[in-house]
């Protein structure tokens, strides 16, 4: 679908005229129009105004392909493909970046626009301040880094100023160097964490076997979000900081039940006075 359809879509879905469209990108309606028409394309800056606007990912909107490595945004051929733990391809990444199930470098966002924004300007025929920008826009959504940056978004400031820089980059290097396998045992571990819980509730009783096995589930996660096993001081403080944060007891009571992130608060206070 070319861009100007896309538009037209995206719009429609968001129940907006071509006048409301164009003032919340303060812009005229007649550039809208444009667009709409296939006229001109916006710039990439425009298109990542246009992405917020209407919550459209902007990968969406610029039509990238299926397969694009999701560490440096590299579009795939059968040829650039990297390879997972087993050596088998895997279309997710890039062989620069990704061979044997791990990333072939340890990098930052920043670092990797930079290495790579200068090259995808010289393959397309974009200014270097585009491909910079268009990179800073998308990288932000791939595998790699999307994690961090949502981490960094909802709790840095708070996780910072609580746990101090290092700890808090320290962690997120610890997710950066991911390999997916372990990512994606860390994602299930996630998943079925939320169901012990709810087994657990069940017996109502947060020192049972079945809340054990909660809590060590529990501390398996945070081991691997956080970069190693959490210290007992430090893990309590944690569960408690739950029940003083909105967003961590609508996490574990929405799917679970009201009183979740109490029980699990609990049964991990319980755990540690066993210990």
């Amino acid at each position: 679908m070319a861009f100007a359809e896309k538009l037209i879509a995206v719009r429609r879905a968001n129940n907006l005229t071509q006048e409301q469209l164009a003032a919340k990108l303060y812009v005229t309606r007649q550039a809208v129009s444009r667009w709409e028409r296939g006229e001109v394309t916006p710039g990439i800056d425009m298109m990542k105004l246009i992405a917020a606007v209407t919550g459209e990912p902007l990968s969406h909107l610029l039509e990238m392909p299926e397969h694009y490595c999701q560490s440096c945004g590299m579009i795939l051929t059968p040829d650039d493909c990297g390879t997972d733990a087993a050596g088998a391809t895997t279309d997710h990444y890039c062989k620069w970046c990704y061979d044997r199930g791990k990333y072939t470098y340890e990098t930052t966002m920043e670092a990797m626009i930079e290495d790579c924004a200068p090259r995808l300007a010289q393959n397309t025929g974009m200014s270097l301040d585009e491909a910079v920008s268009l990179m800073g826009a998308v990288l932000p959504q791939l595998e790699r880094w999307r994690t961090v940056q949502e981490n960094e978004e909802r709790y840095g400031a708070e996780a910072r100023a609580r746990y101090g820089d290092e700890a808090i980059d320290a962690a997120s290097e610890a997710l950066l160097d991911m390999d997916p396998e372990t990512w994606n045992d860390m994602k299930e571990l996630e998943r079925a964490i939320l169901g012990q819980l709810s087994i657990a509730m069940g017996d109502g009783d947060p020192k049972s076997s079945e809340a054990r096995k909660l809590v060590a589930m529990h501390r398996r996660w945070i081991g691997l979000n956080w970069g190693h096993e959490p210290q007992d001081e430090a893990y309590l403080g944690l569960a408690n900081g739950y029940l003083a944060d909105q967003r961590f007891v609508d996490y574990y009571d929405k799917p679970c039940g009201t009183g979740a992130t109490a029980f699990l608060v609990q049964a991990i206070e319980s755990s540690l006075t066993r210990a």
